[in-house]
């Protein structure tokens, strides 16, 4: 499994897992770097691991595996598809984590809206083989230059199969029980103007489990790490040990 590494010297780490297509969703992340140790795994399916398909059980188990290898407890930060892979994560392998932040997460699936959401994802896939387009999409996403670049040479590899696996990946509250039992502290994102399934989302994990805070953030959409990274951050640096 590829992984992005920046900080090694850090004793302190930081695994996060980013957002369909996007692996640099933390592009503005790495500036923490001078603290922590970051590790971004390239989640199956995408990045330099595009060669593959997606698949939301060998994934996690993947991803696991790797951070067991560790050999000490991180922080976990999801967002969007890697909010939904981190839920799943901490709560079948909770030992691996002392805190989780889990960002525009979307749990409480209807399969009315998954045919929906794969519909504008299938017609979205032809858009992002055109490079020119894919440097425009990074742009309006947040993505630094370098990491913009990058981005337009993944999206050549990914595979339609991978778009529809990882948006109907069975991540829900049902199918995760185990959510409602983990001990570790959570903070759960959400942004004021992002869809309502995934404002309930957050706010169902608060429900369910006393050691989860959430926060909508209102002038957010689904952009909370690139276009929101001050305040980000420092929500990072508050969990971070």
């Amino acid at each position: 499994m590829k992984t992005e590494e920046y900080g090694k010297e850090n004793d302190s780490i930081i695994v996060m897992l980013h957002g369909a297509n996007f692996v640099h969703s933390y592009g503005r992340q790495y500036v923490l770097s001078d603290r922590y140790h970051i590790i971004v795994p390239h989640i199956m399916g995408f990045g330099d691991e595009a060669h593959r398909t997606f698949d939301t059980d060998a994934c996690v188990s993947e991803l696991a595996d790797y951070i067991k290898k560790l050999d000490k407890k991180v922080l976990l930060v999801g967002f969007s598809l890697g909010g939904q892979l981190a839920f799943k994560l901490l709560s079948e392998h909770e030992k691996l984590f002392y805190a989780a932040i889990i960002v525009s997460p979307w749990l409480n699936k209807e399969n009315a809206k998954i045919q929906e959401v794969l519909r504008i994802n299938e017609n979205q896939f032809a858009s992002f083989k055109k490079k020119w387009l894919c440097h425009l999409i990074g742009m309006i996403n947040g993505l630094p230059s370098k990491q913009r670049k990058e981005f337009a040479e993944q999206m050549q590899n990914v595979k339609l199969e991978t778009i529809r696996n990882s948006v109907d990946n069975k991540i829900t509250f049902d199918s995760v029980p185990a959510f409602s039992e983990v001990s570790v502290p959570i903070i759960a994102l959400a942004g004021g103007k992002e869809q309502q399934e995934v404002k309930d989302s957050v706010k169902k994990m608060s429900e369910l489990n006393s050691h989860c805070k959430y926060e909508i953030w209102e002038k957010a959409a689904h952009n909370i790490p690139p276009i929101f990274a001050k305040k980000f951050n420092e929500i990072i640096c508050s969990m971070a040990k």
